[in-house]
C-alpha cells in the first residue's frame, strides 16, 4: 500500500502579495541609496524586483507611492509598542515609555532610516514632496500616537502638562544631541546597550520633569477616598 505523500501547502494569495511587496520595497530602497530620489524609476525597480511594471503600478501606483510605503513601513515599527500601551499605573506607564522609546530610537538610528533622512534632506529643494512624505507618513503619525499615550497618562494623573508639549519633550529627551551628528556622519550608530541606557535616562528625566503636581495628587487622593 502506497503512502500518501503531501507536499508543502501552496502559499496563500496574501503571502505571495506580501513577498512581492517586500521585493519591490527592497529594490526601491537599493535604487534610492545608489542614485537618490531622482533615480527612483519604476522601470529600474521592476527590473530589480524581477516583476512587471504593471504589477508594480497595481501595488503602489507610482514612485511616490513606493517611497511613501517605504517610509510607512519603518514608521509602523516605531509605533508597535504603543499598540499595547498601558497607563494602568506609574510602573506600567514607565515600561510603556521605555518600550516605545527603544523602538523609536532603534528605527530612527537604523542605517536604512538614516539614509532615507539624508535623501529627504538632499531632495528638499528639487523634490519637496520627498521631505513632505517623510513628515506626513512617519513623523506626524508617530507624534500623534505618542500624543494619544500622553493624553491617556495625563487623564490617569500619571503626568501633568499638555499632551503635545509632553510629546515634544519626551522626543527631545530621547534624541538629545545624537540624531543630527548621526545624519552628518560624524558619529557612529549607537550600539543596543547605549540605546537602552539613553532611553532609561530619558524616561527617568521625563517622569521627574512632568510628575503630577501636589495639587493634582491631592485631588486624586480625595476622589479615591470619596
Amino acid at each position: 500500500m502506497k503512502r500518501e505523500t503531501r507536499g508543502n501547502p501552496a502559499p496563500s494569495t496574501t503571502a505571495l502579495r506580501d513577498t512581492a511587496r517586500e521585493r519591490i520595497l527592497a529594490a526601491a530602497f537599493a535604487t534610492l541609496c545608489e542614485g537618490g530620489f531622482a533615480a527612483l524609476s519604476t522601470r529600474e525597480i521592476a527590473a530589480r524586483a524581477q516583476m512587471s511594471k504593471r504589477e508594480l503600478y497595481a501595488e503602489f501606483g507610482n514612485k511616490q507611492g513606493i517611497f511613501a510605503a517605504l517610509v510607512e513601513s519603518r514608521a509602523r515599527r516605531m509605533r508597535e509598542p504603543l499598540a499595547s500601551a498601558s497607563v494602568e499605573n506609574a510602573d506600567a506607564f514607565a515600561q510603556t515609555l521605555f518600550r516605545a522609546g527603544l523602538a523609536f530610537l532603534t528605527q530612527l538610528y537604523d542605517p536604512a532610516v538614516v539614509a532615507v533622512f539624508r535623501l529627504a534632506i538632499a531632495a528638499a529643494t528639487d523634490s519637496p514632496e520627498v521631505p513632505r512624505t517623510l513628515e506626513d507618513r512617519a513623523r506626524a503619525p508617530n507624534r500623534d500616537a505618542l500624543r494619544e499615550l500622553m493624553l491617556q497618562a495625563r487623564n490617569a494623573r500619571l503626568v501633568s502638562g499638555e499632551p503635545a508639549a509632553l510629546t515634544g519633550r519626551f522626543l527631545a529627551l530621547l534624541t538629545g544631541d545624537i540624531h543630527i551628528p548621526l545624519l552628518l556622519g560624524v558619529i557612529e550608530q549607537p550600539k543596543q546597550r547605549e540605546l537602552e541606557l539613553c532611553v532609561r535616562e530619558a524616561v527617568a528625566a521625563f517622569l521627574q520633569l512632568h510628575a503630577p503636581t501636589r495639587r493634582t495628587t491631592r485631588r486624586r487622593r480625595a476622589r479615591r477616598a470619596a
